[in-house]
């Protein structure tokens, strides 16, 4: 099976059985991200996630985990951190994901990612790299020198490989101007690039956004991308979302969303949430105590809210929407490299 059947195919099952779910109203975790760590080797200027690690779960335990979602109708598995390659055992998971059919994403800040890509080339899909500028802003917000040349050495090794690749780059006061030269990259190299606003605290959905994107500043970056997309220019996201980003700083409503419902998130160390942002909002179960498949569909959901700007929910949330731009976006972004 070539890469983009191979990527494809997950993809088709999933959405016939999102149709007998909607039909039925039942939830089903059909997309589910797993968070292996919170340890990350950078310390960036707009993320405290390495402030939360903590216990993480076995490898037998995040295999076991995508077994009991995989048997509930799961179609996809990403992965993220933390850095995920901070684990060893980090290519064993994805590839277990991968044996059970499901199509595998793994997001990375790139640094460990060449000494390990034939590996990751067996269990991947898609890679998706955080960038946040040319080499002097990425370099300055990630804190580590040569970072930019580590990101740059990831995506052509994953792009030699046939891996698709993406990338997401945070938008902060420190790299607002960046989005040209971003896109410029992603073309010279072949990848689909996203842009998400920057928020105060990754895991306090009430916290707000960096307090220098307001909301004209986040119009101004809507509008930005919307006249690259109409030009050509390789903007990983769909017109739905350039609508909600407009919007901000209120994104739609948490209460809508999908998260919860079609997907959601396993935290390392086993509490299945519908997304990171409101994982204090609520108590929410255990998998390794009530078994995953449970958790997810005995999950507190959010009942209201100002949506989010997180470009990796928005465009799942729009794609279980039925959204048919959302839909033609991800499919092309699946198919073909920009």
């Amino acid at each position: 099976m070539n890469r983009v059947a191979r990527r494809v195919l997950p993809v088709l099952r999933g959405a016939l059985g999102l149709s007998l779910a909607r039909a039925r109203g039942v939830r089903r975790p059909y997309s589910m991200t797993y968070i292996l760590t919170h340890r990350c080797n950078f310390r960036c200027a707009y993320c405290d996630i390495p402030d939360a690690a903590g216990f993480e779960m076995s490898t037998a335990q995040f295999q076991g985990a995508i077994d009991e979602f995989a048997a509930a109708g799961s179609s996809r598995a990403s992965f993220s951190g933390g850095e995920v390659l901070l684990r060893d055992d980090a290519l064993a998971i994805v590839g277990h994901a991968r044996r059970r059919g499901l199509f595998t994403s793994m997001n990375t800040n790139g640094w460990l990612v060449e000494e390990r890509i034939a590996e990751i080339a067996e269990v991947l899909d898609m890679m998706v790299v955080s960038i946040d500028g040319p080499a002097e802003v990425h370099d300055l917000v990630r804190k580590r020198r040569r970072s930019y040349d580590r990101v740059l050495g990831a995506i052509t090794a994953a792009r030699a490989r046939g891996i698709a690749v993406a990338t997401i780059t945070v938008i902060s006061e420190q790299n607002r101007h960046v989005v040209p030269e971003v896109l410029d990259l992603a073309a010279r190299h072949g990848f689909w690039a996203y842009f998400q606003p920057a928020y105060r605290d990754c895991f306090d959905h009430g916290a707000g956004l960096d307090p220098a994107l307001d909301g004209p500043a986040l119009r101004g970056l809507a509008d930005e991308l919307r006249r690259a997309r109409d030009a050509g220019r390789p903007v990983a996201a769909s017109p739905g979302y350039l609508d909600r980003l407009a919007r901000g700083p209120s994104f739609g409503d948490c209460g809508a969303c999908h998260a919860g419902r079609y997907f959601g998130t396993v935290m390392p160390d086993g509490t299945v949430v519908p997304c990171h942002l409101v994982s204090r909002d609520a108590v929410y179960p255990n998998g390794l105590e009530v078994g995953f498949a449970r958790a997810f569909a005995e999950m507190p959901h959010p009942v209201s809210g100002p949506g989010c700007a997180i470009s990796p929910y928005q465009e799942t949330d729009l794609v279980f929407g039925l959204d048919p731009r959302a839909i033609g976006a991800a499919f092309t972004r699946m198919i073909h490299a920009p």
